[in-house]
């Protein structure tokens, strides 16, 4: 799809066309790809299901003009992409920093209900990305080989915690869009342009959207810090953990994660 700023997005769809819009939202550095178990779930269910590689992931345009991946950006391109849509509301399911913008999205009042999963904004980032700002533009090509599929797959066994496993196709799945140099510079610059700090519980408390936060155990890289504590300040917060999950409940136990979203999107 082509947004009105013109950034093009790739868009999945499944369900009826009349059914209740639902837009999932994925993580840093991956794609819709995240979300193949859940999809057909939902769809059977009754709701019309919008999935969007963000912009600078998978098939998506990947900018790299200054500020293109700071906070508002982002969240200015989702509203964008509901307004293409011709979605005024639409519940959202959201993890990691896509759970960051589906909040930012919330505060401007065009959710009507929102589940997230490791939620930047309500745990505390790996300290490891406090380098960012210090990391240098890699050129070209050069960006790429500096992505080798073996480092794909460390990333993999670092996200999961110890109740499900990934598959060599999702190892292949995840490193070939890092293939297109602008989508590895694009993600190293979200790095340093995103907004990854936990947010105040006076902002939670401007959220009135029925939500539900939910964190793995085992989660390393929004680590849980205070956040059933954060979660309280939300007015119509939420919040379940996924024993032994890691940073991506939704590939490790599927069944468990679309069973929660049933029954919560129900509610």
């Amino acid at each position: 799809m082509e947004l009105a700023n013109g950034l093009g997005l790739r868009v999945l769809e499944s369900g009826p066309p009349g059914g209740t819009p639902l837009l999932l939202l994925h993580g840093w550095a991956i794609s819709a790809y995240l979300w193949r178990h859940n999809i057909s779930a939902l769809a059977a269910a009754g709701y019309r299901v919008h999935v969007p590689d963000l912009p600078g992931h998978g098939l998506s345009d990947a900018p790299l003009a200054k500020g293109s991946y700071t906070l508002e950006t982002l969240a200015d391109d989702v509203s964008a992409l509901l307004d293409a849509l011709e979605l005024e509301r639409a519940a959202v399911v959201a993890q990691s920093m896509g759970a960051r913008i589906a909040l930012e999205i919330a505060r401007r009042h065009r959710v009507t209900r929102l589940a997230l999963f490791g939620p930047v904004g309500l745990g505390k980032v790996s300290s490891a990305r406090d380098f960012a700002p210090f990391l240098p533009t890699i050129p070209g090509a050069l960006a790429s080989m500096l992505v080798p599929r073996e480092l794909v797959e460390l990333v993999q066994r670092r996200v999961y915690g110890k109740i499900g496993w990934f598959t060599e196709r999702d190892i292949d799945e995840y490193w070939a869009p890092t293939q297109f140099p602008a989508v590895v510079q694009a993600a190293m610059q979200m790095l340093r342009e995103f907004d990854w700090a936990p947010l105040a519980p006076t902002t939670l408390a401007e959220i009135s959207t029925p939500t539900l936060v939910v964190f793995g155990t085992l989660d390393g890289t929004v680590k849980p810090v205070n956040a059933e504590q954060l979660v309280k300040a939300l007015p119509h917060g939420r919040f379940e953990w996924i024993e032994g999950g890691g940073h991506i409940v939704m590939e490790e136990v599927p069944d468990a994660v679309n069973a929660l979203l049933l029954s919560f999107l129900a509610e």
